[in-house]
């Protein structure tokens, strides 16, 4: 009877070791997928703040290759034309930036975008 006890126990003890195993690889895979989240927002916010202060701010596309951490980005700048404020007038020399980053995180590929708006006279030398 002794026996069949601890085997019994041995049972519960390796069902509840091997559900913890997987809850705490479950837990690293998420940590890895938000850092490299975090790092990709992190280089996304720091392309549209390079090409939002370029001097001379012109339409243009920019494909940058995947680097190490396997992410691609391409950078689009286009002036906006219609775009107005609270009294109804047109703003001048306004430029929209979109980036976006693409990357397969090995279940399939992720595209994250974001842009912004910039004054193309804001940044420029005196």
């Amino acid at each position: 009877m002794t026996l069949l006890e601890v085997v019994l126990a041995l049972a519960v003890f390796s069902i509840a070791a091997l559900a913890l195993v997987g809850t705490l690889n479950q837990i690293s895979e998420a940590a890895v997928e938000s850092q490299t989240l975090l790092e990709v927002e992190q280089s996304l916010e720091s392309l549209i703040d390079e090409y939002g202060k370029m001097p001379q701010m012109k339409n243009l596309e920019e494909n940058i290759k995947a680097r190490a951490d396997g992410v691609a980005y391409h950078v689009k700048v286009e002036q906006v034309k219609d775009l107005k404020n609270k009294e109804g007038l047109f703003l001048q020399n306004m430029f929209r930036i979109e980036a976006t980053a693409r990357w397969n995180d090995g279940s399939g590929v992720i595209e994250l975008k974001a842009d912004s708006l910039r004054y193309a006279g804001a940044f420029l030398p005196l």
